[in-house]
């Protein structure tokens, strides 16, 4: 399931990353680094030259018209007479100009210094009978410009969205054999050792005016001349540069990297120049080896996310995420571009939040499971308890110490043989209702159903310190449900015995990995189902342990029922008695003097004294005389059988 979920997280991360929209939140990317980064010193080789504002101004050229080329002309002596290696023009000049002059001029100019010249590749719609279709053109300068010129470049950027990040390499048919102004530009410089891939990016410098800028009139005054070294064998970039958007700079200007600047496009060319010069831009790999490197690293990443629960998870996608930002960065300082932005900052968060959400789906439906299997044997507060332990279900037991009550019905078998199969189960869901209902009123353990018998827990599986005086209290409620469930009338009547014993005893998932269930084992509940035995023998309905005794403090109604060895067990036990309510205080005090007497061996006197034993009305009275006439016959029995001197006054049951 693991690798599944990891490979559909992978999937998506890929349908993603073919999308533009993905593309271009891969390339924002750098836009952080360059931020981060700030500006850096650009290499001294490239010049950027404005027709800004302030030139028009000094030059008196109104704002709306194009550049007189009698001034162009006068810029190209200039840059000529600084030493400039040459001069780039992101400028049409497309047409005849208004002054022949000026053009013959400008044409001049063009011989005394290498420059290149803009050209723009146009498409426009071209109708026929066939249909329409787009027609690609370009606009070339004016023939005597180009004549003289050192050569002809592109003029156009790719644009992301308004932003301006790759260098252009593509070319049609049309446009095949055009450098760009920025190759154009690094070419008068020397042959270009390497060229950029159309995914490369520019590595820009800083926002607007980076590159060194001049305004134009600066680089035409005589008076106060700029100094040599600012033009001596520079490539110059002549552009517009305005911050009206009017007239030629309407559409020159172009998105940055750097958030909320503007550039103008001929900076854009001159810091891709730059670049090219160096040899130094962003380079970026081929879509296959991104999309390959990706998907592996969204596989990897994703198993370990979905592996582990939710707080590792988060921590492994932490360490993610700061772990690609770290790396991307340092790359983009090395010059290289890695994408990933969009797998760790989004992809996989999505993964561990859906991961999460199924962890917790799935832990709530374990939590269900839990308490559904706890509802079957615990009380609904105890099983909401226990269903918040991850370990509730787990093979394996503990050591505990813990009371044990054991019931079953008298005379079962010859009670069911009289009833129809269907009228027996009847009767059974309706009596295990009433005990259950008795034993969940004082959060006792249900551990399992035996036939008619019930087994019952309590300080398991949840630890409490009066375990012993709830299943009392517990035997006491069982007795007066099974009257009143006899008291209906709807089935034959019905008796209830009951054992109890307190000690250590190992509780838990017991059984195979396949297979288990919720008991309790150990000497201690052997003990208990071998004292609910003995009341059938005795006469009584509730027998409960010493063990059990020291641990009910003073409570009511309990009477010393005898000392017994029950099969299986070398040491006598001594058991007790519950009263509801309880006998008369001079009843209890004969009853323990008949006991002494009996354990003194002294059998005249314990006729005797049963002989005057006050026996009280009722079921009480009942059960009393049932234990007098036990112990009037043990007593006859051992005055013709007398009993070893080793003997205490422990009766010894060899069944069970």
């Amino acid at each position: 399931m693991i690798f599944l979920g990891a490979l559909l997280v992978a999937a998506a991360h890929a349908a993603l990353f073919f999308t533009p929209i993905g593309q271009r939140f891969e390339l924002q990317s750098t836009d952080i680094w360059f931020n981060v980064r700030g500006a850096t010193t650009p290499p001294p080789r490239v010049v950027f030259l404005a027709l800004d504002e302030l030139s028009y101004n000094d030059l008196k050229v109104p704002l709306n018209q194009a550049w007189p080329r009698r001034l162009h002309a006068t810029l190209l002596e200039r840059l000529a007479e600084y030493g400039a290696k040459g001069v780039v023009f992101d400028i049409l000049f497309a047409d005849r100009g208004a002054d022949p002059k000026g053009d013959d001029a400008f044409a001049a100019a063009l011989k005394k210094i290498p420059v290149i010249l803009g050209a723009e590749a146009m498409f426009r719609s071209v109708r026929a009978v066939s249909g329409s279709y787009m027609l690609e053109e370009v606009q070339l300068p004016y023939p005597p410009f180009e004549k003289e010129a050192r050569g002809l470049a592109l003029v156009g950027l790719p644009e992301d969205r308004g932003i301006v990040r790759r260098f252009l390499t593509a070319r049609t048919e049309q446009t095949r054999e055009f450098p760009t102004l920025s190759e154009a530009g690094a070419l008068l410089v020397g042959d270009l050792n390497a060229r950029p891939g159309e995914r490369d990016l520019i590595n820009y410098y800083g926002p607007s005016r980076s590159i060194p800028t001049y305004s134009v009139y600066q680089a035409m005054q005589t008076e106060k001349p700029l100094p040599a070294h600012v033009f001596k064998d520079k490539v110059v970039y002549v552009g517009v540069a305005m911050r009206t958007a009017i007239g030629p700079a309407q559409k020159d200007v172009f998105g940055t990297p750097f958030y909320g600047e503007l550039i103008s496009g001929t900076e854009i060319h001159a810091t891709a120049a730059s670049n090219l010069i160096e040899g130094k831009w962003v380079s970026r790999g081929s879509f296959a080896l991104e999309l390959f490197s990706l998907s592996f690293a969204a596989l990897a990443s994703s198993a370990a996310i979905l592996a582990l629960s939710p707080l590792p998870a988060f921590l492994v996608m932490l360490g993610l995420l700061i772990g690609w930002f770290a790396g991307s960065y340092f790359m983009f300082l090395s010059g290289a571009f890695i994408p990933g932005i969009m797998l760790f900052s989004v992809v996989i968060p999505l993964a561990l939040l859906v991961s999460t959400l199924v962890y917790y789906l799935n832990a709530r439906r374990q939590t269900q499971k839990i308490r559904g299997a706890f509802e079957l044997y615990l009380s609904p507060a105890m099983a909401e308890e226990m269903s918040r332990s991850a370990d509730a279900l787990k093979l394996g037991g503990e050591k505990l110490y813990a009371t044990a009550l054991f019931t079953d019905i008298a005379d079962f078998s010859s009670i069911s043989e009289e009833l129809p199969a269907e009228r027996v189960s009847a009767m059974l869901n309706a009596y295990f209702t009433e005990v259950m209902d008795a034993v969940l009123e004082n959060e006792g353990t249900l551990i399992k159903f035996i036939g008619d018998a019930v087994f019952v827990l309590w300080g398991a599986p949840i630890k409490i310190n009066d375990h012993a005086e709830r299943a009392a209290k517990t035997a006491l409620v069982i007795h007066r449900k099974v009257q009143a469930f006899n008291a209906t009338g709807k089935f034959p009547p019905l008796l209830t015995r009951i054992g109890v014993n307190t000690g250590p005893m190992v509780v838990g998932n017991l059984g195979s990995a396949k297979r288990f269930d919720y008991t309790a084992v150990g000497d201690a509940v052997n003990l208990a189902s071998r004292v609910e035995g003995v009341n059938k023998y005795i006469g009584t309905n509730i027998l409960f342990t010493e063990n059990t005794r020291k641990e009910l403090g003073n409570i009511s109604g309990v009477v010393f029922a005898g000392a017994v060895q029950v099969a299986g067990k070398k040491e006598a036990v001594k058991l007790f008695t519950l009263f509801e309510p309880a006998l008369p205080s001079d009843t209890v005090v004969q009853w323990d003097e008949v006991m002494t007497r009996f354990q003194a061996k002294e059998w005249d006197t314990v006729l005797q004294q049963l002989e005057v034993l006050k026996i009280p009305s009722g079921e009480q009275g009942g059960v009393l005389q049932r234990l007098k006439d036990f112990y009037a016959a043990q007593v006859r029995y051992y005055q013709q059988h007398p009993p070893g001197s080793g003997w205490r006054g422990e009766v010894v049951f060899q069944g069970k």
